[in-house]
């Protein structure tokens, strides 16, 4: 017997103006959605579950980017799935460079890409499918692709280096965990709710360190506070994280490690010192900064630190670094 032909993919529009996006994929090659806000996309792709979504850079209730995080920011709706961005301009270097890190895989425009856009966006569906496939056989899992300490020290070290060489900035978040509380998914959980150039690893059975280039002390406190309320949401399989009982948070963070030369270690060091002794943000005591003047030194990470120290690790910065 035959096999029975494989269902189309779903495509879900979140459209204003760009109605030539529709157009363009006419036809029995995708199931197309069509709607025209981003908070009923969100709602709308946790039970749809599309292979793609297509967004306007403006929508009556908020930007495109906006609605990329959104989107991105829900576990339910999917980490793998392909959102490209439809707009009438041509997106600057800067505007390219906001949208990856908001989770963006390609732009979009009529006089450009109309006539491509079905092979273009079957492309990007065929990717998606591969991670799905290797993610449901765990060879992609994010919680196998955990770093622990020694690994994650060098991939801090190499972040620095390219963000030093970017004039970039480099942020270090660490989640602690009350031990009773330990969730065996909650590493995966963190890892799926990153953008790819996001590291996270184990600092201990009851601690993620997440490592966030181009982040400055402003973004590692709103990722930290994107992470906590995704992880205080309660689910039929899992308990809700509370924050400032089970969920602590600290962070540290470099604006640019040109003009700030540090070992990046230091960041995770601080990061998990603030967890304990930081300097708490203004009505989130469980969010807590590191500060330079504080007293306590950090104890989990010390084991990242080579016995014999990092090159040009003067005593100005051992100083700083507590």
């Amino acid at each position: 017997m035959d096999a029975a032909p494989a269902a189309p993919p779903i495509v879900l529009l979140v459209l204003a103006k760009e109605q030539w996006v529709a157009h363009a994929l006419r036809g029995k090659r995708f199931a197309v959605v069509r709607i025209h806000t981003a908070t009923l996309a969100r709602e709308l792709a946790r039970d749809l579950r599309p292979d793609a979504i297509i967004v306007e850079s403006e929508l009556p209730d908020m930007s495109g980017l906006d609605a990329c995080r959104l989107l991105r920011s829900d576990l339910d709706v999917g980490h793998c799935v392909p959102i490209l961005m439809a707009g009438p301009e041509k997106p600057t270097p800067e505007d390219r460079v906001t949208a990856l890190r908001a989770g963006i895989w390609a732009f979009l425009r009529q006089r450009e890409d109309a006539k491509d856009l079905p092979l273009t966006l079957e492309a990007h569906i065929r990717a998606k499918r591969s991670i799905d496939s290797a993610l449901a056989e765990n060879a992609l899992d994010p919680a196998a692709a955990l770093h622990g300490r020694a690994v994650l020290a060098r991939r801090v070290r190499e972040l620095g280096g390219l963000m030093a060489r970017k004039h970039g900035a480099l942020a270090c978040v660490v989640l602690a965990t009350d031990a009773a509380s330990t969730d065996p998914t909650l590493p995966s959980r963190v890892a799926r709710a990153l953008r790819i150039s996001d590291i996270v690893g184990l600092l201990s059975s009851t601690g993620i360190a997440v490592l966030a280039p181009g982040t400055d002390h402003q973004g590692a406190a709103i990722l930290a506070r994107r992470l906590a309320g995704i992880l205080s949401v309660e689910t039929a399989d899992r308990a809700a994280l509370v924050p400032g009982s089970t969920l602590r948070v600290g962070y540290d963070a470099v604006a640019n490690l040109k003009y700030s030369p540090i070992d990046p270690v230091d960041l995770l060091v601080r990061a998990d010192a603030a967890v304990q002794a930081g300097v708490a943000e203004p009505g989130t005591p469980w969010l807590r900064r590191f500060e330079t003047a504080a007293t306590v030194r950090p104890s989990a990470p010390t084991s990242l630190r080579p016995a014999t120290g990092p090159p040009g690790d003067g005593p100005a910065e051992r100083t700083a670094s507590v």
